[in-house]
Formats: structure tokens, C-alpha cells, sequence
């Protein structure tokens, strides 16, 4: 019997969290788009051949066929090329997101690139203006709370399975009078949980590190500098655990896993003994191949690239269809398991 099929308990549900959560809201969206006569478009810049970069296209190209936004792929060889496909961008009134592929090849530091994107086409919030919101712990462009900031969607995709769990044991509770699994806390409540980030990248361990910060949670981050040693101890201490090294070469026993802890194995190559690992948590989003299409981390990645495309144009509707927006996006938050 294969891992999927033995530890399927173990696996976050996140086809769920994306039909009751995100479809709905989404489908909302486009909606007040045709109403608006607006039709969106989103350009990828691809970098290299590397397979991780043609894979996240691909599935950024089939999840805006999904929701009625055009797509536009772009490829690039050398640092100029990307400068002036990323000028060209920031000044085509038909594309309303652009993202770059990285890492990039080239002899600058990807940040420079990041730089260079418009705030108002950024989707992946990677700008040093988003950064600097990120660090303030702002949500909102505006002083009426309808237009919201952009956050980096992997880092955003993880801890929205956090918060949508939590809350959907909260609603389980009002209904049951206890929590799931006879749990006597609600296991996603983030405030004063350790959480170890294995990553320092700006999209995935700086960002994730700072929003579980906003949240209250106690972080330790860990990057190549940081001794082995040391990550296996924070490791064994911390109630959430998110590694996203790649390298085949990196992996954390599974005896410095503590009992009932959260996973995130975000690494291509997996970061973590499989199928040992599946006995020692209580829930897990593990290496991409041991699960179904439609309930990987990166369908949830996926779903708040586009969310910050909406997030984006939503700037531009009239005040008054985001109140409604805002209200319908408040009753969708009563799902329950």
C-alpha cells in the first residue's frame, strides 16, 4: 500500500480549504470583473530551463485558464532581455500582473529584478515596498480596509492552510462542543507556537518568517550558515516545521520530529524521511509526489498568485462592490468539517 493511501489522515485537506474557501470567493471576483468589462492578463517571465520554473508555469498557465485570465509566457537569455521585457510590461496597459522565474541566472542579485517590477503588476509582493508592509505588518493600501497589499504566495499559500484550518476547527467546535480528534486546543492557533523555518529565501523563510511573526508565533529561521546540529535541536523543540532546502543531500530524521507536530516539506527533492515521518505528526503537507494533483502546497500557491492578480485589480473597482466583496468574503469563513 503506498504512502498516500496508508497516511491519508495525516495529509492536510487542502482541496478542501481551496473548494470552500477560494472557489467561491474567486468566482466572486470574476464576476464583478465582467460586470467592471475588465479582462485580465498575467505575463510569466521564464529564466532558465530549470524544471521547478517550467513546472510553476505550466500551472500558473492552466490555473488562470481556470479563472478567465489571459496568459502570457515570455522567455529571456541575458540581464538586458529581462530588463526590457520587464520594462515593456510595466508599461502594457493590457497586462495587469507580471512574474519573474527565480532564481535568475544572471550576474545581479534577484532583488535588483524584483526592484524593477511596478507595485501596481507585482503579484508575487516581492518590491522592497511590499517587503517594507510586510515588516510594518500592514494589510491594507487604503484607510477604508478594501484594497489589500501583496504578500509572497508561497510563503501566504502556508500560512493560509494554517489559518483556514484554525478556523474550521473553530467552527467545529461550535457545532460539537470539542475539537477534532478530541484535541483539547486548537492545534492551528498560531500565537506562542514554536515554528522552525529552514529556508531564508525572500519568497519563502524571510516572508514566512516574518508573517508568523505578525502572528505572534515564536520563529527561528535557519539557513546554509546555520550548523546542522542546531537544526536538528529546533527541529525537536518546535510545534510547526517548514523546510524548503534543495538538495537530495538534506534530509531531518524522523526521530527529531516531535509527536503531533505540523509539516510543510516544501522541497522538491523532500527534506524528510518518508514514509517514517507520517507515525510522528499530527499533520502534514509532504513531498509534492506523495500526493494528488488538486491537494499539493503548491495548488494552494497557485491559488494565492491569483489572488494577489485580484487583489491588484480590485484597486481599481468602485469602493462599494469591494464592501460587498469584503461581507461575502466574511460569511464564507462559517465552513466546517
Amino acid at each position: 500500500m503506498g504512502v498516500l493511501e496508508f497516511n491519508k489522515e495525516k495529509l492536510f485537506d487542502i482541496k478542501f480549504l481551496i473548494e470552500n474557501f477560494d472557489k467561491p470567493i474567486f468566482e466572486r471576483n470574476v464576476k464583478l470583473y465582467r460586470k467592471n468589462n475588465i479582462q485580465l492578463q498575467l505575463t510569466c517571465i521564464l529564466t532558465s530551463d530549470d524544471p521547478g520554473s517550467i513546472s510553476y508555469a505550466k500551472g500558473i498557465k492552466n490555473i488562470c485558464r481556470r479563472y478567465n485570465v489571459d496568459f502570457i509566457l515570455e522567455k529571456c537569455e541575458s540581464k538586458k532581455e529581462l530588463e526590457e521585457k520587464i520594462d515593456f510590461y510595466n508599461n502594457d496597459k493590457d497586462t495587469d500582473g507580471i512574474i519573474v522565474m527565480y532564481p535568475t541566472p544572471f550576474e545581479v542579485k534577484d532583488t535588483y529584478f524584483m526592484n524593477l517590477i511596478s507595485v501596481e503588476k507585482d503579484v508575487e509582493g516581492l518590491n522592497h515596498e511590499y517587503m517594507g508592509y510586510l515588516v510594518q505588518h500592514e494589510f491594507y493600501s487604503d484607510k477604508e480596509n478594501l484594497r489589500k497589499l501583496i504578500i509572497p504566495p508561497t510563503a501566504k499559500g502556508i500560512l493560509y492552510v494554517l489559518k483556514r484550518n484554525y478556523i474550521v476547527y473553530e467552527n467545529y467546535y461550535k457545532s460539537h462542543g470539542k475539537y477534532p480528534d478530541n484535541l483539547k486546543e486548537n492545534p492551528f492557533n498560531l500565537e506562542g507556537k514554536k515554528v522552525v523555518v529552514i529556508n531564508d529565501s525572500l519568497a519563502v523563510g524571510r516572508s514566512l518568517a516574518l508573517m508568523m511573526l505578525n502572528e505572534n508565533a515564536s520563529v527561528r529561521v535557519c539557513q546554509k550558515y546555520t550548523d546542522y546540529d542546531d537544526i536538528l535541536k529546533f527541529v525537536s523543540i518546535s510545534d510547526i516545521i517548514i523546510s524548503a532546502v534543495p538538495s537530495e543531500k538534506f534530509k531531518i530524521p524522523t526521530k527529531y520530529i516531535p509527536e503531533d507536530s505540523i509539516v510543510f516539506d516544501i522541497a522538491f527533492e523532500g527534506n524528510f524521511e518518508y514514509p517514517d515521518i507520517f507515525n510522528k505528526v499530527y499533520k502534514i503537507s509532504p513531498k509534492w509526489n506523495l500526493v494528488e494533483k488538486g491537494n499539493r502546497i503548491n495548488d494552494m500557491t497557485l491559488h494565492r498568485l491569483i489572488s494577489n492578480l485580484f487583489y491588484l485589480i480590485n484597486r481599481k473597482l468602485p469602493s462599494e462592490d469591494l464592501v460587498e466583496l469584503k461581507e461575502f468574503e466574511r460569511n464564507i469563513q462559517k465552513v466546517g468539517i
